[in-house]
């Protein structure tokens, strides 16, 4: 996906579903994060859903996550070919790209047994850097970034190659249902809130911003393909997501640079990093996208029970 294209696309959902809701409801998609709860109460009146609607967005999802992994198999090829190349440069403008088509889809892609442990654990999760099952992205962004060097890297380059064959390999034979589709979109951003704003995920690259974008447009490519479902049980809870997605994206917009962003350099960096001579996110826009993210979070959170899924 085109990251220009999808940085405008936002907006031109959000208007296309406000402008099909009532006057009501297209106030209420400007209800702050603290006003949520009233979606609760709608929620057991809510109209039910014809089955078929709902089966149509799991099956376009799944259509769509398979192009992700057409696309990921593509770019990580471009990462790996510069870390075998031993073109440091290159691998690491190569990195963060590379990642884009994953991060959209991740929990769904995670149904695939292993393959997130494979190719995006963190070193949280093994003894150390040098641990022989720390493989995938983070290894080799430590061995780039960290030590500034592609030496080694070759063998990672090519597991990673390996994995993301079998992800697409085995997705086909993966089931996903509508409540894949609705909590895979408030994982997404679950993630970022709770996990991906400390800058924990891309600590030695400090390429946070890219992950961030790239799960803000999985969770609205998500939750577009239940637009129908949502406008038949709770046009207003719709809009609200459309707005809190957008709220997001205007925040981040000045982070831009490019085709890319900013190193997410942040004050009291918890992972300090060469990388970030001075900060370049501040914390108050931290604080802001925390709120939104909590908000938008919380009514993503109820998509599952207004659509009934199981």
């Amino acid at each position: 996906m085109n990251r220009i294209l999808a940085w405008a696309a936002p907006l031109t959902v959000a208007g296309l579903i406000l402008s099909g809701c009532s006057s009501d409801n297209a106030s209420s998609s400007e209800t702050s994060a603290s006003e949520t709860g009233s979606a609760a109460e709608t929620t057991s009146a809510a109209p039910a859903v014809d089955p078929a609607v709902l089966d149509k967005a799991a099956a376009d999802y799944k259509a769509y996550a398979q192009s992700n992994i057409d696309e990921l198999q593509r770019v990580v090829k471009v990462f790996t070919d510069a870390v075998r190349a031993g073109d440091l440069q290159a691998a690491q403008d190569a990195y963060a790209p590379s990642r884009m088509p994953w991060e959209r889809i991740e929990p769904i892609a995670g149904l695939v047994e292993e393959i997130d442990g494979k190719i995006d654990a963190r070193v949280d999760d093994f003894a150390g850097v040098d641990d022989p099952a720390f493989t995938g992205w983070h290894r080799l962004e430590y061995l780039l970034f960290a030590q500034n060097t592609t030496e080694g890297g070759a063998p990672f380059a090519d597991q990673l190659d390996k994995d993301v064959a079998d992800l697409k390999a085995q997705f086909p034979s993966v089931e996903v249902k509508p409540i894949d589709v609705s909590n895979g979109a408030a994982e997404l951003i679950e993630e970022v809130s709770e996990g991906k704003i400390t800058g924990e995920e891309d600590r030695y690259a400090k390429t946070d911003l890219w992950d961030f974008d790239a799960n803000l447009q999985g969770a609205r490519d998500a939750v577009g393909k239940l637009d129908p479902a949502l406008v038949q049980a709770d046009p207003a809870l719709l809009g609200r997501i459309s707005a809190g997605l957008n709220s997001v994206f205007e925040t981040m917009a000045p982070l831009r640079r490019g085709d890319g962003w900013v190193l997410f350099c942040t004050e009291n960096d918890p992972y300090p990093s060469p990388r970030c001579p001075e900060v370049t996110v501040t914390p108050d826009v931290i604080d802001k996208l925390k709120a939104e993210l909590a908000g938008l979070s919380e009514n993503l959170s109820q998509v599952s029970g207004v659509l009934k899924l199981q």
